[in-house]
């Protein structure tokens, strides 16, 4: 339905035009009719007419200045103008404030009911552009909080994706993307066990949208889930100025979003991470996030007011980056190996690491026996489906005497599960390969393209390109190549089938094109391979 309001000071002129309307358009409803511009613009604002159909000329304030106020408040309103004046300087005003068309009096039908028309075709137009836009931003608002996951999960997890993270930030449109990373934690300062850390990961989730709002009022940011007890945030930061300057505004920052979210729950703390100018080097900044993180729970200050925030660049005086940084040397050089099935590489990193906690004079028997259980737990939550029941193994752990019956458990149960992690790794592996060249295999005919492929295996095009290179050894173009070749060479010894036939049947357009890349292929052309058969 379209809503019209009706202004003339004369009662003929408004039961003309309100006659035309109920006699042609059934899906226009009149809301209301008024005699004067003050009237109008009352009516204007309770009854929200689509349509204004305004005369200029009449008593108290006129139509014109009755459409500048009315169009203030609601500037989607249509106008149409009715007016016994033909002057020029009123057509021009008219025009200038956005009105659809300016009739003269007496106003033919035929030319009424085109204009309305008209202007009803142009209100169609704008809501079909508003729902569009409505929807698209619904899309947006759904499909952003996704890409916001993998950004901060490309960041945090190991590995080099340093072009995921450029391609995540050209979706959000952020072409410099320099920053830096805050790594937000709740939990209590003088006790964070893992029954804290999970109570107040429970308790931050319950207000995690609420401090997503506030961080990202803070500043321009993707802000990751709730991980554990742990927000990752990345901010960026295009003031192209690093050094003390940008380490006091990122120190601003943090204490802004501290006052606010410690309303909401009160032992939070930030660690910041150094300003780099590019993406690639954001994994940098993470680190050293944590470890600012780190160098915070270790601090052993009553007062927490003046120890919640740390930048990595104020770690300098209290501690450095040392080969007793154990932590996130089971995270580089153990789970990450893991992941990249380097059964080998595991083992000698975790004897160097092992090896470096019995030297370390501050490391007690009970201190690597607890960095042990954290490692056992650490495979048991990256790969629960073949970590298996490492109760068990805890047990061991914890029943071990001494450190060499320490070191055999956990190097058995290291090269166990590292062996489960690759077979399984392999079997998917093996799965997905064989589903796109299954697809490549029926679907050779068609115009088929990488991102058809990589849709059918539920991997991004992007990813799938790179892994499937990898792990098949051959370029996704070069098998399609190769499949449509080998096809072609078992239609061309068929004696009913043309050269350009077979070009068609196996996927190519373009029967020179054909020829050369059989050549390429074969050594031969299309035509001296069928004649090769006598054909």
């Amino acid at each position: 339905m379209y809503r019209v309001l009706i202004v003339d000071d004369e009662p003929i002129a408004v039961e003309s035009v309100a006659y035309m309307i109920k006699k042609n358009f059934k899906s226009v409803d009149i809301v209301g009719t008024s005699r004067s511009g003050k009237d109008a613009i009352e009516k204007a604002y309770n009854l929200h007419p689509d349509i204004i159909i305004m005369d200029i000329n009449m008593p108290g304030i006129n139509g014109l200045d009755a459409m500048k106020q009315i169009g203030t408040v609601n500037p989607n309103i249509s106008f149409i103008v009715i007016s016994a004046f033909d002057y020029f300087d009123y057509a021009v005003e008219s025009v200038a404030l956005g009105v659809e068309e300016y009739l003269l009096k007496p106003v033919k039908e035929a030319k009424f009911i085109d204009t309305l028309k008209k202007v009803i075709d142009e209100i169609d137009m704008r809501r079909s552009v508003m729902q569009k836009n409505l929807e698209q931003q619904e899309r947006l608002e759904m499909i952003i909080p996704i890409l916001e996951t993998g950004f901060i999960n490309s960041l945090c997890f190991y590995g080099e994706n340093s072009d995921e993270l450029k391609n995540y930030c050209d979706l959000f449109g952020f072409r410099e993307a320099g920053g830096y990373v805050m790594a937000i934690e709740f939990g209590q300062k003088k006790s964070r066990k893992i029954e804290n850390k999970i109570g107040a990961g429970v308790q931050g989730e319950k207000m995690y949208a609420e401090y997503k709002k506030i961080i990202k009022s803070a500043g321009n940011s993707i802000v990751g889930p709730i991980m554990l007890n742990r927000i990752i945030v990345y901010i960026f930061d295009d003031s192209k100025e690093a050094g003390f300057e940008q380490k006091s505004r990122s120190v601003k920052l943090a204490q802004n979003i501290l006052e606010r979210a410690s309303r909401l729950y009160p032992d939070i703390f930030i660690g910041i991470g150094s300003y780099h100018g590019s993406i690639t080097e954001a994994k940098k900044s993470y680190q050293e996030a944590l470890y600012a993180l780190r160098a915070l729970s270790a601090d052993d200050q009553e007062d927490t007011r003046y120890n919640q925030i740390l930048h990595v660049d104020d770690t300098i005086e209290k501690a450095a980056y040392t080969e007793s940084d154990y932590e996130q040397q089971i995270e580089d050089e153990i789970y990450a190996r893991a992941a990249d099935k380097d059964a080998a590489q595991v083992q000698a990193a975790f004897e160097r690491l092992y090896a470096g906690m019995c030297a370390d004079q501050n490391m007690t028997f009970i201190s690597i026996k607890n960095r042990m259980i954290g490692l056992v737990m650490g495979f048991g939550t990256r790969w629960s489906h073949v970590s298996g029941d490492y109760y068990g193994v805890l047990s061991e752990i914890i029943g071990a005497g001494d450190k060499d019956a320490l070191y055999q458990i956990c190097r058995r149960y290291i090269n166990e599960t590292i062996l489960k992690i690759a077979s399984l790794r392999q079997k998917k592996v093996n799965s997905i390969i064989e589903r796109a060249n299954r697809y490549i295999e029926e679907h050779y005919a068609e115009e088929i393209s990488l991102e058809d492929v990589a849709k059918e295996v539920n991997l991004s095009s992007y990813y799938f390109s790179r892994f499937y290179k990898e792990e098949s050894g051959i370029n996704f173009s070069d098998k399609l190549v190769n499949v449509r070749i080998e096809k072609a060479k078992e239609l061309l010894k068929r004696e009913e089938l043309t050269v350009k036939d077979v070009c068609y049947m196996v996927g190519y357009m373009e029967p020179n094109y054909f020829s050369k890349i059989f050549k390429k292929v074969t050594g031969f052309t299309a035509s001296e391979y069928k004649k090769m058969f006598g054909l």
